[in-house]
């Protein structure tokens, strides 16, 4: 016998507003998502001195043109992810800005995006690596590489991927708690 909750309470002010706020956040970070592999391809010396070859992972952008679009083809792969991720977030905080905080459609945004934040992650590190055997596959034999390199924030997400799930799963029984209490009333 499933449980159907009553209409979902108006929103608080700071809810609602939180929730756009989140939103916000989500379309800037799939716009900077997408911006990454055009990037990529128009890599030039300037990206150099903002660090965008070492914030990939990459201990050098590509110097030709054959190796920037390798490289930018591989980085479509975390960048997928990434937009994977924040539509489930963005599904997630529309739930909350309506106010069906412990809705279906809320706990099911939240188990996507628990999920895809840990599997991220997890590949993250091993995309890195990938985009560098696209950099120096051009290379002579001798000179080309693959670099795989595991920072401190790979570990950092890696522990928020896993909290997320955790939390996820810990609203999804207390969903059923209730659901299972509310079939004896």
């Amino acid at each position: 016998m499933q449980h159907t909750p009553a209409p979902a309470a108006t929103p608080s002010f700071y809810l609602k507003r939180h929730a756009q706020v989140v939103r916000t956040l989500a379309l800037v970070g799939a716009a900077l998502l997408l911006v990454q592999p055009v990037l990529l391809l128009t890599a030039s010396n300037w990206l150099d001195l903002f660090g965008i070859g070492s914030f990939l992972g990459l201990p050098n952008l590509p110097p030709d043109e054959a190796g920037r679009w390798r490289t930018a083809v591989v980085s479509l792969l975390p960048v997928g992810g990434g937009l994977y991720a924040l539509r489930h977030l963005w599904r997630l905080f529309g739930e909350y800005g309506q106010g069906r905080v412990f809705g279906a459609a809320a706990q099911d945004a939240l188990v996507r995006f628990a999920w895809a934040v840990l599997l991220l992650a997890l590949l993250l590190p091993l995309a890195r690596g990938l985009m560098s055997v696209t950099l120096s596959i051009g290379n002579p034999p001798g000179h080309r590489y693959l670099a795989i390199s595991i920072a401190w924030f790979d570990c950092l997400h890696i522990l928020f991927g896993a909290v997320l799930v955790a939390i996820a799963r810990v609203m999804a029984e207390a969903r059923r708690l209730a659901d299972d209490n509310a079939g004896f009333v």
